[in-house]
């Protein structure tokens, strides 16, 4: 009895790599999409300006993008992404002008959650300044007060830093009430709520 030697193809698996170049296909697919429709928008500009910044890919056609979405409609948004792209090829001052810029556009939401980045990002004198000046700019708005609390609580006033939280606890959406509570509690026990 002859045996058959050859297996069965359902049972061959042939090993081999597939590589592709993500960023040069996505920058590729960019540029044809900035030739549509989409290049009348700022948001089409801002989001390819934003994806090269992210992907640390060719700052100075992330600029040129950034302008581009600033000439078509001049927001927060799109300052505020030439201003990181600025920082990035090391132009300081303009990327300081483009900030200020930028906050000047912006509501008192966009202030906020911008000053939060900046926390993020270990630039907390920074962030302080521009908590403090959304507070003289929007004293109404419920999470300015929780950025405030964040100012006196890094400088230990856990006082003060309590008072602000539990007047933006009062005003916040309830999806919102547990987590400032928390903070309401973390404050009382004179912890730095911004660890």
């Amino acid at each position: 009895m002859i045996r058959n030697r050859i297996p069965p193809w359902e049972k061959v698996a042939v090993r081999f790599k597939v590589a592709v170049d993500v960023h040069t296909v996505v920058q590729a697919s960019l540029k044809k999409q900035l030739r549509s429709l989409s290049q009348i928008t700022w948001m089409s500009w801002d989001d390819a300006a934003n994806y090269l910044l992210a992907e640390k890919l060719d700052p100075a056609t992330a600029l040129a993008y950034a302008n581009k979405s600033i000439e078509n409609e001049d927001r927060y948004d799109n300052e505020i992404t030439k201003s990181r792209i600025l920082l990035t090829l090391g132009r300081k001052d303009e990327s300081a002008a483009a900030e200020k810029k930028a906050l000047a556009l912006a509501n008192a939401f966009q202030i906020h959650t911008y000053a939060r980045q900046l926390m993020s990002e270990k630039r907390r004198k920074e962030a302080f300044a521009i908590f403090n000046d959304n507070a003289l700019k929007h004293p109404d708005q419920w999470f300015v007060c929780t950025g405030l609390a964040r100012v006196y609580s890094a400088q230990g006033k856990f006082e003060d830093a309590a008072m602000e939280m539990k007047i933006a606890l009062r005003a916040a959406p309830d999806s919102q009430k547990v987590y400032l509570d928390g903070l309401v509690k973390q404050l009382e026990a004179k912890q730095d709520i911004n660890q």
